[in-house]
């Protein structure tokens, strides 16, 4: 470990004219005291470096370690020679010994002795109880002793004690759980980790970190039996409620990594704690699992129905033709001039002619002809059993005060035995609901459940078979929106109690509000956002006119489209000279692997999940070769055979042990940073925008995170990016066909920890909603997507008595509640502030607020507050063409990393894994060499550029602007594979040309 790896000071590799005036020019106070302090020119400049670099570093060094720029720019700016022998000379003498104290003296700091040692190995050990990287644990170490005003130590110092302290703070919790468990504990637990002499028989300890298996009715019996495994072994579990998060974290990445030999060859007060990690975290999936797998089923069945429906309504056409045609032949009979007597026994000929068509009427009348859930009930029959033993495993709890569906479910799961068709509601056993527990029923379903066909009759008994479908279909609702939560589960739990506190909140709102640019008062909330949404829309009123692009015909807006952007000229020739110079490296995707490792060292955030110091022979080659492997999707077992002295395993390992979704996302932040030192990319973009897509990849068929979309006409998961303006992918996620990307459009910007933080979000329609809307707006986050459907969506005024001379078609007759967005204003702040305090995604807050919720009052208004800003956003979509441009661009930008990323998986057109974390990973390796693979485009075309230049080629920035590193034609992927030991120049991030 290196102390770049950390926040210990030191010194920059290169310095420009400001840092060095900034940072170490001698002020006026500083001179006096300088020579106040000192008797010779010497001593004096040696003085004055002291001064100023401990300043910067918070430590003392020789003036050997100082680099010359620094030295010299202190030496000016005190008027004093420079000269490094006479500096060298200070450095042995008894004067610099004396003047570190009156250093000391003037910063007012303290030479790090006892009391300094003492209070770092404290700061150490309360940080490992939080954190388990040492870098993590030593930049605390730092911030104290800096807080505290104490010199810092040498880095070694630092890197050996923080180690020292982790070790002793593991060792510490692992034997609390060691000797909690007692002996028959820790028996029991062993028995995991017997395979025996079958060689063919999988240990009980590779069985339960199982992923689970297609969403089948027979997938939903095997993890039913998985469950109640993990329950079984969970008894012990309780021991981990003392231990701190992280730490349990932490065990279980490092658990899922190991089989059960390596388990039993690990410490055993250690291999407890790590155990009973992954078996509550094993726990917990299983029963995330558990609820996906019971909402697609129930899904399913609701899908069916619906198209025995629509068969239903073809097959009877003919009935009801008919019906119509005797209606007509009624009206005739009618309006004749025959009698009474003669036209009812006209009418009663005609209606009993065809008793079927009065059954037909009678059920259509009854039940409304186009109710899809007539037909639930037959699809659902065949998977009842195991929706009701699911159902009868959860532990569900209402997050309302409402728990009238929660009582409905528990008096369905006591009567599911009984095989009577109706049942009371009143009935001998020990729950009975009454008519106010029945309001959650859907009005097609109050018929079919209650057998009344109006809905303020007061039902006495419900039809079993159609009240436990109803329940099921439900229970889908109930948990997307978060009005019952499962205990135990981490996808489905509730979500209040992961936010921060609300006094919390209210203690903090002010500064909040100030860095996202918000009143949060809900008087001044109210009034800054309905003065934004009446300044848009008198601007687009005003504007109307001059606006050559926008109009509205018979009430319907047209959006005219503007011209290309012309290529600048010269662009071609420079493009053909850029391509020619390009061919000629010889580049190979390997190539470009090996050279970012040696220039900004990717491969260090890979290591032990353990966090000890790894000791692999050839560790950057391996490191390598391993994200080849899984980054291309070649695997390991093509690489052994392509490249010698490398087996599979030794890649495998690699990917298992050292390499988790973190660490991969780490390596992506250091390459984007890395990416954001060229000049280059600023000519391309701004970095404070950042667009949003997905992708579809394919997936086998047989798990939970695959599924058949009509969009994509085949089974897999989504490759979802956010891409900045400057053409690098910031983040990356991996989610299902079906959900609505909106949901996860926000995790992008606060998962991502490098220097390019947008604030701006593209996108595209399905990247909006007006809950996310609502949402991104109190993160501080513009969200500006491309919609296709635009003119199709509902325009709100500040008031509902606002006219306009223009665009007043634009605009719906509802009005906004602002007295709902004014009460509710606490509560939306109070999720805002937790996502940004990292305790919670946004993707969890918006999974309940996709689904519309008599008790989610929240849901309601996020969308109230989203249909304000959408509005706002609308209306300066159509006044402002260069921003349309803005967004065009930007969302090509992504989707043209979208391709990039898949031509760098070229060696398989599937994702073999079932794993869903090793999915997740996959799509990050492919995205770590894809961004590799720009960065290197980036540098070989800024050095091309200069030599164009020097040849005498005119670069201008516009011609720079319309390049991008999405560059191929140059990358050899196939043919011989060999790791090229290549002697590279320094990287040069330097400006090309002159503005």
């Amino acid at each position: 470990m290196q102390p770049s790896d950390t926040a210990y000071p030191r010194f920059k590799s290169r310095l420009v004219q400001s840092e060095l005036e900034r940072f170490y020019t001698v002020t006026d106070a500083e001179r006096v005291y300088c020579e106040t302090s000192t008797r010779s020119s010497t001593t004096r400049l040696g003085f004055a470096l002291l001064l100023k670099t401990y300043q910067r570093l918070g430590y003392f060094v020789t003036s050997e370690q100082v680099p010359n720029a620094i030295a010299e720019h202190v030496a000016s700016s005190m008027g004093e020679p420079y000269d490094r022998e006479n500096l060298r000379l200070y450095d042995v003498s008894q004067a610099r010994r004396k003047h570190l104290s009156v250093v000391r003296e003037f910063l007012a700091v303290k030479p790090f002795g006892d009391d300094g040692k003492a209070l770092m190995r404290q700061t150490f050990a309360e940080a490992a109880l939080t954190k388990e990287d040492v870098i993590d644990i030593i930049n605390i170490g730092i911030e104290t002793l800096v807080r505290h005003r104490y010199e810092l130590p040498a880095f070694d110092t630092l890197l050996r004690e923080a180690r020292v302290e982790r070790i002793a703070t593991n060792q510490a919790l692992h034997t609390q759980i060691h000797d909690a468990l007692g002996d028959a504990g820790r028996i029991y637990l062993d028995k995991l980790f017997v395979v025996g002499d079958d060689p063919r028989r999988v240990s009980p300890w590779n069985d339960i970190k199982q992923d689970a298996a297609k969403p089948t009715i027979d997938g939903m019996r095997d993890l039913i039996e998985r469950y109640d495994r993990l329950t079984e072994l969970a008894s012990h579990t309780d021991l981990l409620k003392t231990m701190p998060v992280i730490k349990i974290k932490q065990w279980a990445l490092e658990g899922n990594s190991l089989d059960a030999a390596s388990m039993m060859a690990m410490v055993a007060a250690k291999r407890y704690a790590v155990t009973l990690a992954v078996i509550q975290q094993r726990l917990a999936i299983v029963i995330d699992d558990l609820c996906n797998i019971f909402c697609r089923q129930m899904k399913r069945a609701l899908h069916s129905a619906e198209e025995a429906l629509e068969e239903y309504l073809e097959d009877n056409q003919e009935k009801t033709d008919e019906i119509l045609r005797r209606f007509a032949m009624l009206e005739t009979l009618l309006n004749s001039s025959q009698s009474a007597d003669e036209q009812l026994k006209g009418v009663r000929q005609a209606v009993t002619a065809r008793p079927d068509l009065c059954e037909f009427s009678r059920l259509h009348a009854e039940y409304g002809g186009k109710n899809e859930f007539r037909f639930v009930w037959q699809f659902f029959k065949p998977r009842r059993a195991e929706m009701l033993r699911i159902l009868s495993k959860l532990k569900l709890e209402s997050t309302s005060q409402d728990a009238s569906f929660e009582r409905s479910l528990a008096f369905m799961l006591e009567n599911s035995h009984r095989q009577i068709a109706w049942l009371s509601l009143n009935g001998k056993g020990n729950i009975t609901l009454i008519d106010n527990d029945l309001d959650w029923i859907p009005e097609k379903w109050w018929k079919l459940v209650t057998g009344e066909i109006k809905r303020d009759a007061v039902p006495t008994r419900i039809n079993r078979r159609q009240f436990e479908a109803c329940v099921c279909l439900q229970m889908v609702r109930e948990l997307k929106s978060g009005d019952l939560c499962v205990i135990g589960s981490d996808a489905y739990s509730d979500h209040r109690n992961e936010l921060v506190p609300m006094e919390e909140c209210e203690r903090t709102r002010a500064d909040y509000g100030e860095k996202v640019g918000l009143p949060v008062e809900s008087e001044a909330f109210i009034e800054h956002v309905r003065t934004l949404l009446t300044e848009a829309a008198q601007q687009a009123d005003e504007s109307y006119q001059e606006n050559a692009y926008f109009n509205i015909i018979n009430g319907r807006p047209k959006l005219g489209r503007k011209n290309q952007k012309e290529i600048p000229p010269g662009f071609k020739e420079m493009d053909d000279a850029l391509r020619r110079k390009l061919d000629s490296m010889g580049l190979s995707l390997l190539d470009v692997l090996t050279d970012t490792m040696q220039w900004i060292g990717w491969g260090k955030h890979f290591g032990p999940l353990s966090g000890h110091k790894g000791k692999l022979l050839e560790e950057d080659r391996r490191k390598i070769l391993t994200v080849f492997a899984y980054g291309t999707g070649l695997g390991p077992t093509q690489i052994s055979k392509n490249i010698a002295d490398v087996s599979a395993r030794q890649v495998s390992f690699v990917n298992q042990r050292q390499v988790t979704t973190e660490k991969l996302e780490a390596a992506i932040s250091t390459t984007i940073n890395a990416y954001n030192q060229f000049q280059l990319p600023r000519y391309w973009g701004d970095t404070k925008r950042a667009a949003a897509d997905g992708t579809q990849w394919n997936l086998y068929e047989n798990n939970l995170l695959s599924e058949r979309h009509i969009r994509y006409g085949g089974y897999g998961g989504i490759a979802y990016y956010h891409v900045s303006d400057t053409y690098i992918a910031l983040f990356s996620h991996f989610i299902p066909c079906g959900v609505w990307e909106a949901v996860y459009i926000l995790d992008g910007l606060t998962k991502n920890n490098s220097d390019i933080q947008p604030d701006t979000l593209h996108g595209d329609t399905q990247a909006q909603s007006a809950p996310v809307y609502g949402l991104a707006f109190l993160l501080g986050i513009k969200l500006m997507p491309r919609i296709r459907n635009w003119k199709d969506l509902k325009w709100f005024r500040p008031s509902a008595d606002e006219v306009y001379k223009h665009i007043d078609d634009l605009f719906t007759k509802d009005a906004i509640d602002w007295d709902l967005i004014a009460c509710h204003l606490p509560d939306m702040l109070q999720v805002a502030q937790s996502i940004r305090a990292g305790r919670i995604q946004p993707s969890t807050i918006l999974r309940k607020l996709g689904t519309a919720s008599r008790k989610n009052k929240l849901y309601f208004a996020f969308r109230e507050l989203g249909r304000v800003v959408r509005t706002i956003f609308l209306l300066e979509y159509i006044c402002d063409d260069a921003l349309r441009q803005v967004i065009q661009a930007a969302q090509n930008k992504c989707e043209g990393f979208n391709n990039f990323a898949q031509w760098a998986y070229f060696g398989s057109d599937t994702i073999e894994e079932n794993v869903r974390e090793d999915q997740l990973k996959i799509i990050k390796y492919n995205h770590l060499i894809a961004n590799l693979m720009i960065f290197h485009n980036c540098h070989t075309m800024t050095q091309a550029f200069k030599e164009l230049e020097a040849e005498g080629m005119k670069l201008t920035p516009e011609l720079a602007a319309a390049f991008s590193p999405f560059r191929t034609h140059h990358a050899n992927r196939f043919g011989k594979y060999e790791l090229r030991e290549r002697d590279l120049e320094p990287i040069d991030y330097g400006v090309m040309f002159q503005m």
